[in-house]
């Protein structure tokens, strides 16, 4: 009993992992950016009359709220609305060179520099993945009997083609844990086996180390395929039995 109940402990926390560590990290960012901007906007709103404080409550336009330091969810809500309109700025092409500044500064500033190009490459590397990577492929390498997941990023042509005189791909292959950085390899077609996972899940497998690896959606389907045929077959004994009967 004691094993058994250790296995459903372990086996409860693997399931329940994932679900706690998303609410604490939303909690944790919600929590940080509500403080960041909350209270500076409360204290704005308190010199423009807007909110009124009494025996450490707030009441806004006069009606009560069970906050007292500040209102909750107001700096978590306007922060929403600057991203907004940051993207949308970006998208119209409009505040270029304000964009430029900044990031210019941030790239100038010892440490910091670092941190965001970094994040700055992976967050690239995951809005291009379509249009960058066609399929995710593995590719012996860099020898006969060690497997490399590289992207597909086209087809070899022009004097490549003529060269080799093969039908070749070009084949990207990422470092891991960056995969922006990385080499171009011209495979033959024969020698590249296509997954069929996506682009996305190919990226998290490499940016992981190998720790979050995608589904393996062939043996899914070939599951399916064979419930459907044990339930033909089912279905074909049922319909003989009824065929002995009318006989």
């Amino acid at each position: 009993m004691w094993k058994r109940f250790q296995k459903n402990i372990i086996a409860g926390i693997i399931f329940l992992l994932p679900a706690i560590a998303t609410i604490y990290v939303i909690q944790l960012l919600f929590g940080l950016v509500d403080s960041f901007l909350g209270s500076f906007i409360t204290d704005v709103l308190k010199a423009l009359n807007v909110i009124t404080t009494e025996e450490g409550r707030i009441y806004f336009l006069g009606v009560y709220t069970p906050f007292s330091e500040r209102l909750l969810g107001i700096g978590f809500v306007l922060t929403i609305l600057l991203i907004t309109w940051v993207g949308a700025m970006r998208i119209q092409g409009r505040g270029v060179r304000i964009f430029g500044t900044i990031d210019r500064s941030f790239r100038r500033i010892p440490i910091a520099n670092s941190i965001y190009t970094s994040v700055e490459q992976v967050i690239h590397a995951f809005a291009q993945e379509r249009s960058s990577f066609k399929n995710v492929v593995l590719v012996e390498y860099p020898r006969k009997g060690l497997y490399t997941v590289g992207f597909q990023t086209g087809e070899s042509r022009g004097e490549v083609q003529r060269v080799t005189s093969r039908d070749c791909i070009n084949v990207f292959l990422p470092t891991t844990p960056n995969p922006t950085s990385g080499w171009l390899v011209l495979v033959p077609r024969e020698d590249v086996i296509v997954l069929n996972m996506t682009v996305e899940q190919g990226l998290k497998f490499i940016i992981s180390g190998g720790v979050v690896v995608p589904p393996d959606a062939g043996s899914i389907v070939d599951d399916m395929e064979t419930e459907v045929d044990h339930t033909n077959m089912v279905v074909h004994v049922r319909s003989r039995r009824k065929d002995d009967e009318v006989k």
